[in-house]
């Protein structure tokens, strides 16, 4: 079996040999009459008209070749870069009128920017006013104040001024402002929230409708003995007018009291109580918890009274004030 195999392999280098040399001398021939035409000369000859003097000379075909093959080259290289040309001047007009759009629509990002300017700018002092309301004048400096992070983020955005469009500059400015006037609103409504929560809890309503027919203070007795101190106010109304409580609060008495009639007291937050005097007849009592607005009496004519009316007054700490500050904001 080795002898065959190796016979086999003997045949095979052999007729490979053989083949490859044959090959090889096909290639030299090939080769050798290729040069040999390549060599072969070429007479060109120009004749003038008169026939005097006869130009020629002799080329080979190689030097033919040669130079038909170089200006095939420059041919197709001059081919492809007029038209390489032509789509670099098509892209320029491309770019060029794209330029063009994007300036006009800069043109008009300006203008949209300054005319935005100078809206936060007549926006400020109105800014500026509410922030006083509620923060006080002494902070009034540091509203416009950058944040440590946007500080540094402008710090390096100015290194860059003189590469950078002027519009950069105005919309950090703008954003700069309106992270301000942000801060500044939402502060407000802080205070608003804080505002509305105390007026919510504290007497801040009508009683009942009617006309006032006696202020606080000093006046007048109504029963004809000299002056005397009013500790409320009486809001007169026909007989029967439903009264309601100007806060939120728990009924601390109600029933008889002496001159004041039929009367309710309500204690609310923040140590204030309300009195409401002379009723028809109460609605409540005492330890209810009653809502703003809701009916605690009617109105009537008990106890030392001229009249139809409610006297309402207001105590802070069991002093009595003057309860109008408290209703004009609705009055």
């Amino acid at each position: 079996m080795k002898i065959r195999i190796k016979q086999y392999h003997g045949r095979f280098r052999l007729r490979f040999s053989e083949s490859y040399y044959v090959f090889r001398k096909k290639l030299q021939k090939l080769w050798d009459g290729f040069v040999e035409k390549g060599h072969e000369k070429m007479t060109v000859m120009f004749i003038p008209h008169n026939e005097r003097k006869i130009f020629n000379f002799q080329i080979s075909k190689f030097t033919i070749s040669f130079f038909l093959f170089l200006f095939l080259v420059v041919l197709v290289t001059s081919s492809y870069a007029v038209i390489r040309n032509a789509a670099v001047k098509r892209e320029e007009q491309r770019l060029l009128m794209t330029y063009e759009d994007i300036r006009s629509h800069l043109l008009r990002f300006e203008k949209l920017t300054n005319s935005v300017s100078e809206l936060v700018d007549e926006m400020k002092p109105d800014v500026e006013e509410l922030y006083e309301l509620t923060a006080g004048p002494e902070e009034l400096d540091r509203i416009w104040e950058l944040e440590e992070i946007d500080r540094k983020d402008y710090a390096e955005l100015k290194k860059l001024q003189n590469i950078l469009p002027d519009e950069i500059f105005t919309i950090k400015d703008l954003q700069k402002s309106i992270i301000c006037t942000t801060n500044t609103v939402k502060t407000v409504k802080n205070f608003v929230d804080v505002r509305s929560k105390v007026v919510r809890d504290t007497p801040s309503i009508v009683p009942n409708s009617g006309h006032i027919t006696s202020l606080f203070g000093w006046r007048r007795s109504p029963f004809g003995h000299g002056r005397d101190f009013h500790s409320g106010i009486d809001i007169a109304a026909p007989a029967g007018m439903e009264i309601r409580a100007t806060a939120p609060g728990v009924v601390v008495s109600a029933g008889w009291g002496g001159g004041y009639g039929w009367m309710i007291r309500v204690q609310h937050k923040y140590g204030f109580e309300s009195v409401y005097a002379h009723c028809l007849r109460v609605a409540v009592s005492p330890g209810q918890t009653v809502k703003k607005g809701q009916v605690v009496g009617y109105v009537g004519q008990t106890g030392n009274a001229t009249g139809n009316h409610c006297h309402y007054e207001i105590r802070l700490g069991n002093i009595p004030i003057n309860p109008y500050p408290y209703m004009s904001r609705i009055w």
